[in-house]
């Protein structure tokens, strides 16, 4: 990649580069046909069933590369987890910012095929969170030291119309949907901890409680730029996985726009609506765009979850919101402000979009940022296609609360100093390397089961300062 020149030039690379963190599938979901234009009330109540039915649609996507297709990174089978083996580097390209301080793994399960046994192992001091999300998108169940401890545990997911008995002894968590979409972090130190954080993954099992005979309901495939495609998919999902009472008013809505279950399909709508679901539907979603652009030109660190945020939870009634936080990759595998917190920044204290040619440090408090598991910076270079861990001579990406070797201050503070080149002697121990030659990048910090200061709202990020 060429260096940037000029500061307007780099402002416009990083609004395009945020919007790749923040911007995923609900892009996709955008077609290019064009019809008549329809009245405002018609127009109002498609946006209105598109955002209410986005996260069906946007999680068939995801279960259907996962289930559906085989040789990728999530490629797995019903009740079996993928797992992502090694810790990632300069050549992982798969997702923006991938994480360097946890190994994901990820799987799916249908209750409506029965209730299935959930096992997860001792975990010793190791952290880890498991997150259990339902096709609305909404994360139900945590597991891990913070809310049930690190001892092996068993649970018995059930679905949401089981009325049987769990064995002696096994926690039953009622699952609002028959799928479930889960999500696992365990917590890792580089690549030499890489066997031992393995043999951690394998012990997270799913195992079915009675063995079934039952062949799993076929699918739509969700085809992006569809409208028709969209209305099959998120009808049978709403079908499979019937909405809370409470939205029942609101379907009641959306069925004379065809989003409403079974009941509903685009062939029995008028021409009219079907006219109107071809205009709008390359607009759907594009509001998740505009808000990446407005976000990447805030200045200063980017706090994702502050006090008062329904990241991670299932408390989130605004069906925008909740499209929003899903679509622009801020809500998906977000975790509730009580396990983690993010923040994320692309210039630096004096408002200035951060380059390889200066040097800068970021000093944090004592102790680090506030956590009660451990806490991360890591620097990610920005790129054409997005933000990727940039290659240096020491393989380092992150500066962490576990990394060795690290050192203090008196007071117990941590200076960080982030720049291309080998700093002085005295501040290597702390050296996070920056791309060479101008290259931009940005710091992404993380703290897991963050302390009261930062639930409370009383910690802030350090600005970074440069080194004149």
């Amino acid at each position: 990649m060429r260096p940037v020149r000029g500061n307007r030039a780099l402002s416009a690379r990083t609004a395009r580069a945020l919007a790749a963190i923040v911007v995923t599938a609900a892009l996709a979901a955008c077609g290019t046909t064009s019809g008549p234009a329809a009245p405002a009330d018609t127009d109002t109540t498609i946006r209105t069933a598109y955002d209410y039915a986005f996260p069906l649609y946007f999680l068939s996507q995801l279960r259907w590369n996962a289930l559906e297709t085989t040789g990728g990174r999530t490629s797995t089978t019903l009740d079996r987890f993928a797992h992502s083996r090694t810790v990632a580097g300069p050549q992982d390209t798969w997702a923006n910012a991938p994480l360097v301080d946890a190994l994901y793994s990820t799987a799916w399960t249908d209750l409506s095929r029965g209730p299935v046994f959930l096992d997860t192992p001792d975990t010793g001091s190791r952290y880890y969170v498991l997150t259990l999300i339902d096709f609305y998108s909404n994360t139900f169940f945590y597991a891990g030291p913070r809310t049930t401890g690190s001892g092996a545990l068993r649970y018995l997911l059930v679905g949401p119309q089981w009325n049987g008995q769990a064995p002696q002894g096994v926690s039953v968590v009622h699952a609002p949907t028959n799928d479930v979409y889960v999500n696992l972090r365990v917590q890792t130190t580089g690549p030499a901890d890489r066997a031992a954080v393995n043999a951690v993954q394998d012990g997270f099992t799913f195992t079915p409680m009675r063995p079934t005979t039952t062949e799993p309901t076929t699918r739509v495939r969700p085809v992006p730029g569809d409208p028709e495609n969209y209305l099959a998919v998120v009808n049978q999902m709403l079908t499979l996985d019937p909405p809370p009472a409470a939205d029942r008013p609101l379907l009641d809505t959306l069925r004379r726009v065809g989003i409403c279950g079974a009941d509903c399909s685009f062939d029995r709508l008028p021409q009219s609506v079907k006219d109107a679901w071809h205009s709008l539907f390359p607009q759907l979603g594009t509001y998740m765009k505009q808000y990446a652009e407005q976000t990447a030109k805030a200045k200063g660190w980017i706090d994702y979850s502050p006090p008062g945020s329904l990241l991670g939870t299932t408390g989130q009634h605004d069906y925008g919101q909740r499209a929003l936080a899903l679509g622009s990759g801020t809500g998906m595998l977000g975790l509730r402000r009580e396990e983690a917190n993010y923040w994320i920044t692309f210039t630096d204290g004096a408002g200035q979009p951060m380059t390889g040619s200066t040097a800068y440090t970021l000093h944090l408090p004592p102790g680090g940022i506030p956590s009660h598991a451990f806490w991360s910076v890591s620097l990610y270079e920005i790129q054409p296609t997005g933000q990727f861990l940039t290659p240096n001579p020491i393989n380092r990406y992150e500066i962490a609360g576990n990394t060795p070797g690290v050192v203090t201050n008196p007071d117990g503070s941590i200076d960080i100093w982030i720049q291309p080149e080998t700093p002085r002697p005295d501040r290597r121990a702390n050296w996070l390397p920056a791309p060479a030659a101008g290259h931009p990048f940005i710091l992404f910090a993380r703290s897991y089961v963050p302390g009261p200061d930062i639930l409370s709202g009383r910690f802030t990020m350090p600005a970074v300062t440069p080194i004149g």
